[in-house]
C-alpha cells in the first residue's frame, strides 16, 4: 500500500486539531495550555511556510515570524500572522525548553481563529497537485492554485 505524501498543508491543520481537541479535554492544566500553543504556533508557522512554497519561493528555515513572514507576498496571511506574532514568537522556544509556564487559556482562544483563517487561505490557495520528493520530503507545487499572492 503507497504511503500518503503529507503536505506542511496537512501539518497545519492536524496542529490545530490537535490543539483545539487538547483545549476542550484538558484545558484546565496550565501545562496543557502550553502545548496547546506550541501547536498553534506551529500551524501558523506550517501554513504560512505553505504560502511561500506556493509563490515559488523558499522559506526561511527558522521558527521565528519575522524570518518567514518577510518572504511572504500573501498581504491578508501576512496581517493575520502579523497580529499574532507577538504570542507566536513568545511561544515558540520557551514552550518546548522553558520551566515556567508561558501560555493562558485566552491567549490561545484568541489565536485558534486567526490560525483558522490561515488554514482557510492557504486551502484557496493550494494547487490541484502536490508533488513531494521522496528523497528530502520537499514539497513542489503543480498544477494552478487560486491566487496565492492576493
Amino acid at each position: 500500500m503507497k504511503k500518503r505524501q503529507v503536505t506542511l498543508l496537512d501539518r497545519a491543520r492536524a496542529d490545530l486539531g490537535t490543539a483545539k481537541v487538547m483545549l476542550e479535554q484538558l484545558d484546565s492544566d496550565e501545562v496543557y495550555i502550553d502545548i496547546v500553543a506550541h501547536h498553534c504556533q506551529q500551524c501558523a508557522e506550517k501554513a504560512v511556510k505553505y504560502l511561500i512554497l506556493l509563490q515559488g519561493d523558499l522559506y526561511a528555515n527558522d521558527h521565528r515570524s519575522e524570518e518567514y513572514l518577510a518572504e511572504l507576498r500573501h498581504e491578508k496571511a501576512k496581517a493575520l500572522v502579523e497580529q499574532i506574532a507577538h504570542r507566536i514568537d513568545a511561544w515558540v522556544t520557551a514552550i518546548r525548553y522553558g520551566k515556567t509556564i508561558l501560555a493562558s487559556k485566552k491567549a490561545v482562544e484568541e489565536v485558534i481563529p486567526v490560525c483558522e483563517e490561515l488554514l482557510e487561505i492557504a486551502k484557496q490557495a493550494a494547487p490541484v497537485e502536490v508533488n513531494i520528493s521522496p528523497v528530502n520530503g520537499t514539497e513542489k507545487m503543480v498544477g494552478r492554485s487560486q491566487g496565492c499572492e492576493k
